[in-house]
């Protein structure tokens, strides 16, 4: 694995199949099981488009199966095949460790049939948290027994008992320190606790937590995925890999920039720069573009975004093979990029291309983020009547991958492009948005609670059955809050349209001095969003200069 970690994933699939083929010669089981392991992490690693090319054919563990399948199925293939040769050996760390890929694999991918002929029953398509939390628990049920490979069942409780002794010891190393001790409410502060437990079995059960983490990230629940997260920083650090514990801190500092704005997280950013400058394209580097890519995005420095844009496609576009996971992520921030410079055109292109790509590789979880992508592009060029399509397929695919949080966006957007339509919508866009309130002021970040505020005010304002000089602060409240979290994220756009409509309010209600201190924070916004050259912040140009 030395060849993946160090940037060559072609260097890496050769030296593995190399191995199938000497553990096939001199019948050692173990080892065939243990490489076929390594052969499925890698894949799901790397996330290459095709293997063609890139492997050996004749001892390539799924030749022969008599046709052409994609690597996300050939990753499935391995893992069954590695699951079921591990479990005959009684291999007990190698198939708790198999147990968490599979569940990596339930995540993100759907059922749908292996092979492309022959009859197909009717299959629909979706994931189930069911399948992934069992697998899961059957990984931590064989983590219980950390001793050796042929240790017998351990008494239930002892793996807990055995680590909740290591907390009485003496505290570990601290990462995530800064230097000025009493800003500690600004900064990481996890400690890792030492442990008599194999180093190997503590990285495996926290690697468990990170999956549960990105489980509960993709489903919708902010508060579980960052607790997860937490857990693994603070008790598995020392025994962590760097590849999982930047995977960790980047998910920590992601959770920092949408729910408490970009300050805190550049700080904590620039700590994790420095800890995992020797990782190969390193979690932190990709975070840092996406970071970096929002926050220009938020303060209109359109070019800047692009900039990083293609530096992300860069990194997805390496000479022995494509990430997918990461191309189609700098694809769909493109996407966003030219939707900000009211390219829609192009936007649109850009996101039917990057729909038919995810089907073509089965990555139908992402599509559901296309499509939503694909009614705002409509709705933002005035095109509702064809944006609602869009929205409504967004929700059909959010419902069957259980994507909560993203449904939740999917019924904004569906509300948004109903007031679009006219006044006679606006109740039904308002009982569309309250349906899917509990959801977005309960795990959407700044961004996304700011636009569900403003959209219930723009309901509010345009029903015309509603009295602003009745209800008031029925509309000024929500306009409030989300002015309020709008400048924690400096996003100029949104915070502009905030103040233009709570000074049609004071407007209406004669408040003049209320309405002049509105408009005026109109106007700072939307001249810092139309000429972001003026903005002198030195903190965002130092960090986009080193990108």
């Amino acid at each position: 694995m030395m060849h993946f970690h160090l940037g060559h994933p072609k260097q890496a699939l050769e030296v593995l199949t190399e191995a199938v083929r000497v553990s096939q010669q001199y019948s050692d089981d173990t080892c065939l099981a243990y490489t076929l392991a390594a052969i499925s992490s890698l894949l799901s690693e790397v996330g290459i488009s095709k293997t063609s090319g890139i492997i050996g054919s004749s001892y390539w563990p799924v030749a022969g199966m008599g046709t052409s399948l994609s690597v996300q199925q050939q990753l499935f293939v391995l893992l069954r095949r590695s699951l079921k040769r591990a479990e005959g050996l009684k291999l007990k760390r190698l198939v708790a460790s198999i147990h968490l890929e599979i569940a990596k694999y339930e995540i993100t991918h759907v059922q749908r049939p292996l092979l492309s002929f022959g009859p197909k029953a009717s299959m629909k398509l979706r994931t189930s948290p069911a399948n992934v939390y069992k697998e899961l628990w059957l990984s931590s049920r064989l983590i219980n027994e950390f001793g050796d490979e042929s240790s017998v069942m351990t008494v239930d409780g002892a793996f807990c008992a055995s680590w909740l002794n290591s907390l009485k010891k003496p505290t570990g190393s601290l990462i995530f320190t800064q230097e000025n001790e009493t800003r500690s409410n600004d900064a990481f502060q996890f400690s890792a606790q030492p442990s008599s437990i194999p180093g190997s079995v503590l990285q495996l059960l926290g690697s468990s937590y990170l999956v549960r983490a990105s489980s509960w990230e993709m489903y919708g629940s902010a508060p579980l995925a960052r607790m997860n997260a937490l857990v693994y920083s603070t008790c598995f650090a020392d025994s962590s890999s760097l590849s999982d514990a930047a995977l960790a801190y980047s998910k920590l500092i992601q959770h920092m920039a949408v729910y408490k704005g970009y300050k805190d997280a550049f700080a904590a950013l620039k700590i994790a720069e420095e800890k995992f400058m020797c990782v190969s394209k390193s979690r932190i580097l990709i975070l840092k573009l996406q970071l970096l890519h929002d926050c220009a995005l938020h303060r209109g420095h359109l070019k800047l975004a692009q900039q990083f844009c293609n530096e992300l496609g860069v990194l997805a576009s390496s000479v022995t093979g494509v990430d997918m996971e990461l191309k189609t992520e700098a694809s769909l921030r493109n996407a966003r990029t030219l939707l900000a410079a009211n390219q829609y055109t192009q936007a649109a292109a850009v996101a039917h291309s990057l729909f038919c790509t995810c089907y073509k590789f089965n990555m139908q979880v992402k599509n559901a983020t296309v499509l939503l992508l694909l009614a705002e592009i409509h709705k933002r060029s005035g095109n509702a009547v064809s944006g609602i399509p869009y929205a409504l397929a967004s929700l059909s695919f959010c419902q069957s991958f259980n994507l909560d949080l993203l449904k939740a966006s999917a019924t904004l957007i569906l509300a948004e492009l109903w007031l679009s339509l006219g006044s006679n919508h606006a109740k039904k866009a308002l009982a569309l948005l309250h349906s899917s309130f509990p959801m977005l002021l309960g795990h959407g970040g700044l961004e996304l609670r700011s636009r569900a505020f403003i959209t219930e005010a723009k309901c509010y304002l345009a029903d015309p059955s509603f009295s602003v000089s009745d209800n008031p602060e029925t509309v000024l409240e929500p306009l409030r809050q989300a002015s309020e979290e709008l400048q924690l994220l400096e996003c100029h756009e949104l915070a502009s349209e905030a103040f233009y409509l709570m000074a049609i309010v004071y407007d209406k209600l004669g408040q003049l001095d209320e309405r002049e201190e509105a408009a005026y924070s109109f106007k700072k916004h939307i001249t810092a969003y139309e000429n972001p050259q003026d903005i002198g912040d030195s903190f965002f140009n130092i960090l986009s200069s080193k990108s």
